[in-house]
């Protein structure tokens, strides 16, 4: 984590390079973006995260609730959103300036990801989709609680169902996000409106973002709370030895993120409305 964190600025420049390739008069204003974003998180999200992992250490020694993973999950949410509004106006001034070419090429990307994701996920054969998710679910509960008995993986995989009959309601609602996320886009490039109203703009699509409109809200649920369940069933069949190994693996990324606490931020915390 620490090494990901530290390489995080180049790695976000990477990312939106590989939406919309940056131009040569974009790249200053995307870096020094980039790293005020980098100053302001390590600041002002790192030592909540030490928090939350610190929880999830002791937490991981007893029983685990729906109630336990629901406040996690609503916790990063919040630290999600918050992200996304201090990006908002550095993200309003790029898309200000955004051409045709770069947001076709961003919907482009949008298709490879989903044909990637389809090839993966939503394969026409039920044992074969199966297969996928639970191979997912296991590289995330090994990195958590290590190594696995084959009777705990075969009882994982009799609780996989319920997520993967959501598999085509989280595809759907991904596909519905990137259509709303590039009909702002494609708005914003071709009106030119004022930046405060970008920003606007964005905050919108961070509600929709996270409060899925009504005709989606019922299977989002169903997906969401599937996903819970299985967190709940995989955190009580652990042994011992594998809560322990959890609660390593929890204080060492509370040491990455204290020790990140401490360096020295890239650039200074600056707010991107005053620039």
């Amino acid at each position: 984590m620490k090494l990901g964190y530290q390489q995080g600025d180049r790695l976000a420049y990477w990312w939106i390079d590989h939406y919309v390739d940056v131009t040569a008069a974009q790249e200053p204003l995307t870096r020094e973006a980039i790293s005020r974003f980098f100053a302001w998180h390590r600041k002002s999200q790192l030592p909540e995260i030490a928090s939350l992992l610190q929880q999830a250490k002791t937490d991981v020694r007893q029983p685990v609730t729906p109630a336990m993973v629901g406040h996690f999950q609503d916790a990063s949410q919040e630290l999600a959103r918050r992200s996304f509004e201090q990006a908002m106006p550095d993200t309003a001034d790029l898309l200000l300036t955004l051409t045709p070419d770069q947001i076709a090429r961003m919907e482009k990307k949008f298709a490879e990801g989903n044909a990637k994701y389809r090839k993966t996920f939503l394969k026409s054969d039920p044992a074969e989709r199966e297969d996928a998710r639970f191979d997912k679910v296991m590289e995330y509960a090994r990195l958590i609680y290590g190594s696995f008995s084959s009777e705990q993986e075969n009882a994982i995989r009799t609780k996989v169902g319920p997520v993967v009959q959501n598999a085509e309601t989280r595809y759907a609602e991904r596909v519905a996000r990137q259509q709303e996320w590039l009909r702002m886009v494609r708005y914003v490039q071709a009106t030119q409106p004022p930046r405060a109203q970008v920003i606007d703009l964005l905050r919108r699509f961070r509600e929709y973002w996270q409060n899925p409109p009504a005709r989606h809200a019922a299977s989002h649920e169903a997906s969401n709370n599937a996903g819970i369940a299985l967190t709940v069933a995989i955190a009580n069949m652990t042994t011992p030895q594998q809560k322990a190994h959890a609660q390593d693996r929890f204080q060492k990324w509370i040491d990455d993120t204290h020790a990140l606490m401490r360096e020295k931020a890239n650039a200074p915390v600056q707010s991107a409305a005053t620039n």
